[in-house]
């Protein structure tokens, strides 16, 4: 199925390869072909926008459009996989059709207050969950080594030009510490705080 999408006066290049790239995510992360127009436009705009940003004298144009379009999916992939928004954990469609209680007419149902929802029965009200990711996150930064505690607290209001400059430790020390303190947060399933 063609894209109803127009990409007159954009780079025939371009256009090409996000057509292509969203055409092959199809069918992954829970992409369906209605998704396509609309995967293609995020993937132009980000293109297009981070073009300005171009240097011939790094990478040829097309080297540099495939990485931008290819790290774009990458993050997009990222979020759908994330913990929460994982397609492959649903268990049941929120269209689903379930037979009612008013003879042989069936009825929809709202499947995230049902019964047949189990995450309904045992979910708890968001200022706890709030409260408890809170907790262990103070948990974790508790438990790290102290360089990686200083950094995490520097981080909250600086970036790490800013903290190089300030402790005097160079900037590919700290990224190391970062996926470090990365790692920490990933074990303690605490993924969204990185």
């Amino acid at each position: 199925m063609l894209s109803p999408n127009s990409y007159e006066g954009i780079d025939t290049y371009a256009a090409d390869l996000i057509r292509n790239k969203a055409r092959l995510l199809i069918g992954k992360a829970g992409l369906t072909e209605s998704d396509r127009p609309d995967l293609e436009q995020e993937l132009m705009i980000d293109l297009l926008e981070r073009m300005k940003r171009y240097n011939p004298a790094k990478a040829k144009k097309t080297t540099f459009m495939a990485r931008i379009v290819e790290r774009r999916i990458a993050s997009l992939l990222e979020k759908r996989f994330a913990q929460r928004r994982d397609c492959r954990l649903c268990s049941t469609s929120l269209n689903e059709i379930v037979p009612g209680s008013y003879g042989d007419r069936d009825e929809r149902v709202d499947l995230l207050s049902s019964d047949l929802n189990p995450a309904s029965k045992t979910s708890e009200p968001l200022e706890r969950k709030s409260g408890d990711m809170q907790i262990d996150l103070e948990e974790v930064i508790a438990s790290l080594p102290e360089q990686l505690r200083d950094l995490c607290e520097r981080l909250r209001t600086r970036n790490m030009m800013e903290i190089s400059r300030d402790t005097g430790i160079c900037r590919g020390t700290l990224y190391y510490r970062l996926t470090l303190l990365r790692e920490a947060f990933q074990e303690a399933g605490l993924k969204e705080y990185l």
